[in-house]
């Protein structure tokens, strides 16, 4: 009948079904389901029994007899393996083609620093690294290329602990050399913020987008009271920096001084720049300003850029006297002084004169204005006919964003153009190749 009690051998099958979650393993599984089943009396001992059987027949029936009825002992034993099987699984070997699958490294400027780690930005003081970092933090929050490199989109915070009495006229002259308004997607902060405080790193994590860059200037103000020298103060300082990293799920860029001795690298102990996954190195030699890519996971590090610091007039003074800044650009009067194009770049350059020559455009006075960038690729492209389309693609972007950064070509409105001390001739020089083409064929490209 519907409302007749359950048999004995029905509720024996029920115990049954529910012991095929727990496997008899250890002496402990057993003992813990004994004194479970125990509660009921004698009415599970036969089914007990099967199911220790992988355990051992007469090793299980002396568990049985020791044991204590325990109505809490089943839900134990289950919890107990589970939790060993999700230490069984926590490593989990991927193969050669699971790899090869995964999603490529992203990069926030590419191919030096990614969308998700810690980075440095670091050189003596005077070098200009804080110009440096302020640029890198605007190409980004705007998505336009930096001394040639693609950037991605991201918010960006950048923390002013030192300098604060300057950093309205680094925005105003930023402000100033691109005729724009500073995009909102960069936020400023000038408060006290310790890295080494989890409570600061917490609450600052909060008012970040996620997969934002916080561009933190500099480490040392960043955490007071610390032993740069020291493992251990170094080791809190990582981990405040990893903290935040792992709590925005985007980039940390840490402006840091060099030492003492400026070729040893990073003022500090070295477990910094072997915890980080990108190095930015800014020097400077008189007025000849650098930055180099220090440190690179998976990418190329020694490519030098030379920049020059250009001051900009923000205003004037309760005396009238002019209150200034700077901004960088690249420094094309130090190009000669860098070793001659090979590779790719030389390819690049040689194309580039191909396309300009031929596919060239002039404005209404004659001036050669720039080449389409697809028609320079194309040139690029048939130099290489036993590479893939990828390949091609990839070796003429990064050819581009090194002669761009090295200050040999200028790219507006997707026009390129020669760029550096020899320029005006060289585009001299096109012009005239292209308005003899055009007078043999009536037509002005």
């Amino acid at each position: 009948m519907f409302f007749d009690p359950p048999s004995l051998a029905e509720e024996q099958e029920k115990m049954r079904a529910l012991l095929k979650y727990v496997e008899p393993r250890t002496q402990d599984d057993v003992r813990m389901v004994a004194a479970a089943l125990k509660c009921s009396g004698d009415k599970y001992e036969s089914v007990f029994a099967d199911w220790a059987k992988p355990y051992g027949r007469f090793k299980a029936k002396q568990l049985w007899s020791k044991a204590r009825p325990d109505p809490d002992a089943l839900e134990e034993a289950a919890e107990r393996q589970m939790l060993a099987e999700k230490r069984r699984n926590r490593f989990q070997p991927l193969s050669a083609a699971e790899i090869c699958s995964m999603a490529p490294q992203e990069y926030r400027l590419k191919p030096i620093l990614p969308t998700q780690g810690i980075a440095v930005v670091y050189g003596a003081s005077g070098s200009g690294k804080s110009f440096v970092a302020m640029a890198m933090a605007g190409a980004i929050a705007t998505g336009e290329p930096f001394f040639g490199y693609v950037t991605s989109f991201a918010h960006v915070l950048y923390v002013v602990l030192e300098g604060e009495a300057g950093i309205q006229s680094r925005v105003r002259a930023w402000q100033r050399e691109y005729g724009r308004e500073v995009p909102d997607d960069i936020r400023f902060l000038v408060q006290p913020f310790k890295l080494t405080d989890q409570a600061d790193v917490s609450d600052l994590a909060a008012i970040c987008p996620p997969k934002s860059v916080v561009f933190i200037d500099t480490l040392n103000r960043a955490a007071p009271g610390s032993d740069e020298n020291s493992s251990k103060d170094m080791g809190l300082i990582i981990e405040g920096a990893k903290a935040l990293q792992q709590a925005t799920g985007g980039l940390v860029v840490l402006i840091a001084h060099t030492g003492k001795d400026p070729a040893k690298g990073i003022r500090g102990h070295s477990s910094l720049f072997a915890a980080i996954d990108a190095a930015i190195l800014v020097s400077r030699e008189g007025d000849a300003r650098r930055w180099k890519i220090d440190k690179a996971k998976d990418g190329r590090d020694g490519d030098e850029h030379p920049f020059r610091l250009k001051v900009v007039e923000v205003g004037e003074d309760a005396d009238g006297d002019a209150i200034t800044s700077c901004v960088i650009t690249p420094d094309a009067s130090a190009v000669a002084h860098l070793k001659p194009l090979t590779g790719n770049r030389q390819v690049a350059m040689a194309t580039l004169h191909e396309a300009a020559s031929s596919n060239g455009a002039l404005n209404e006075v004659g001036e050669f204005v720039g080449v389409p960038t697809g028609a320079w690729r194309a040139a690029f492209y048939r130099q290489r006919p036993n590479a893939t389309e990828d390949a091609n693609r990839k070796a003429f972007d990064r050819a581009r964003g090194d002669l761009v950064g090295l200050g040999l070509v200028r790219v507006t409105n997707d026009l390129c153009q020669f760029d550096g001390p020899t320029a005006a001739a060289t585009n001299g020089v096109v012009a005239a190749v292209l308005a003899r083409q055009a007078d043999k064929t009536g037509t002005l490209a």
